[in-house]
């Protein structure tokens, strides 16, 4: 390799990083550090580092000299005047040449990318005093800095789990061991950052500059563990495939159906790998009781709990995921949870849009034609739907162990079809004529009059349906 080239490589090299990662505390905090695990909540003023973007002009440039000290050691190494389209090759001027005209070049194809960010207003004076966070930042004349994006005119910070890949590398890194109310800049290069990807007021390849600002930061959590004798436990069977064990009776509100319910949980194979837990997230996981969203064993387990208590579910795979695999969780598979009710609310506009399993022993059924039954749950007044008719109606189907396939309340959309087009399963054509317009029914539709031996998407084949139905009027 000639010297020029191996000049070219180290200079290459040397601007490969435009800017070292970096950290700088320029405000201490107080209190406990934080570590992954965590549910922090951050100011932040974020820039891109202009001179990145000159840097990488320069890198092309470079890139293209080294193409040019190819063709001339070609060129020496077959003592040839015409090589490349270069006739009596003068190297100190063509590589002149080149360079004036790169830069040039660079100059034009970096206008755009740097004139894409996001133009921030600058703060009237005299409405906004200057604060700490101001008097830190880089002054609007600073041409080596754009700011894109910040937190503070907002007022809210902005609320994640450190150490879970919800932000840049450079986040994840540059956070940990700060204390409520420090304040670091964080110099970030491209790699660790947004890295050959462009955003909005970023382009590709920037290199980044924040000050951020730690506001305050929830207790880490300490981690369930999966018991050394998980047979041993005092369990007692809740339902068919479902056992449970209650570690602490809480005395706060029931979980009722229709509650709004914030758990931590941890869950686990049968053999004692953790798939999941909200304590890793750092925050609890809110569920709706009754609405389906569940698996049939938590939906079950959690009757009769109350805020403050701990009960364990041994989920056996009727109640759980089934015959379904994911990522951490093969099909077929027993599973193990610890779940501590945090707390339980009734949300009375969220139970008037919801339909709920029924408990279909408590009703009274009709039977209806061709192996149809149905109850009245409520009446409604007016014209009944028939034939010919374009039956407006709001609905939730349910598979008979619970598992809720399908809702127009989730949608928030009304569904319509006429009645007797066959646009619908038999069972719906026989169960909504004759309703009345606010009236709502449960149906069990057997297989016959629903979709049969083949099923239908989460359907399985041979099923028997549960809906509630709703008729709206025409």
């Amino acid at each position: 390799m000639s010297k020029l080239k191996i000049f070219l490589v180290l200079l290459m090299c040397s601007v490969c990083f435009a800017i070292p990662f970096k950290i700088e505390t320029v405000r201490e905090g107080s209190g406990d550090s934080i570590r992954a695990g965590q549910l922090i909540r951050v100011h932040y003023k974020s820039y891109v580092y202009l001179d990145s973007v000159r840097i990488l002009a320069e890198k092309a440039r470079l890139a293209d000299s080294l193409r040019i000290a190819d063709s001339l050691r070609l060129a020496n190494d077959f003592n040839s005047d015409q090589i490349a389209g270069v006739t009596k090759v003068d190297t100190t001027t063509l590589l002149d040449r080149s360079a004036k005209s790169k830069k040039k070049k660079s100059k034009e194809d970096s206008k755009a990318p740097v004139d894409t960010v996001v133009q921030v207003p600058a703060a009237d004076s005299a409405a906004a005093p200057m604060t700490f966070v101001d008097s830190i930042a880089p002054a609007s004349s600073d041409s080596r800095f754009k700011l894109f994006s910040e937190s503070y005119p907002g007022g809210e910070p902005l609320e994640f789990t450190l150490g879970m890949g919800l932000v840049i590398q450079g986040w994840e890194k540059g956070l940990v061991g700060m204390k409520p109310g420090e304040i670091r800049k964080l110099y970030v290069p491209y790699q660790m950052g947004y890295g050959e990807n462009s955003l909005e007021g970023v382009p590709e390849y920037s290199d980044l500059f924040f000050i951020v600002e730690l506001v305050s930061a929830d207790p880490p959590m300490e981690p369930d563990v999966f018991p050394k004798n998980v047979e041993g436990l005092k369990w007692r069977e809740a339902a068919k495939g479902l056992k449970i064990y209650d570690e602490k009776v809480g005395g706060g509100k029931p979980a009722v159906v229709g509650s709004v319910l914030k758990t931590h949980y941890t869950g686990w194979l049968l053999s004692g790998r953790k798939f999941g837990s909200s304590k890793d997230m750092g925050k609890p996981l809110q569920v709706v009781m009754g609405a389906g969203k569940m698996i049939k064993g938590w939906e079950v387990g959690l009757e009769g709990m109350r805020e403050g208590g701990v009960r364990w579910f041994r989920v056996s795979p009727a109640m759980g995921y089934g015959a379904t695999a994911y990522s951490m969780i093969p099909s077929n598979s027993t599973l193990v949870f610890r779940v501590e009710l945090v707390s339980s609310e009734v949300d009375e506009a969220v139970v008037a849009n919801m339909d709920f399993f029924p408990d279909t022993t408590a009703l009274t059924f009709e039977n209806g034609p061709e192996g149809l039954r149905y109850a009245v749950i409520k009446q409604g007044e007016g014209e009944p739907a028939q034939k010919g008719n374009v039956a407006k109606v709001h609905y939730t189907g349910w598979l008979t162990n619970g598992y809720k396939f399908d809702s127009s309340r989730d949608r928030g959309q009304v569904f319509g079809f006429t009645l007797g087009a066959g646009r619908v399963i038999r069972g719906w054509e026989l169960g909504v004529q004759g309703m009345l317009p606010g009236e709502k029914r449960i149906l069990v539709v057997p297989p016959g009059l629903g979709y049969g031996a083949r099923g239908a998407g989460p359907i399985p084949g041979g099923s028997t349906l549960i809906f509630a139905v709703e008729y709206l009027g025409e």
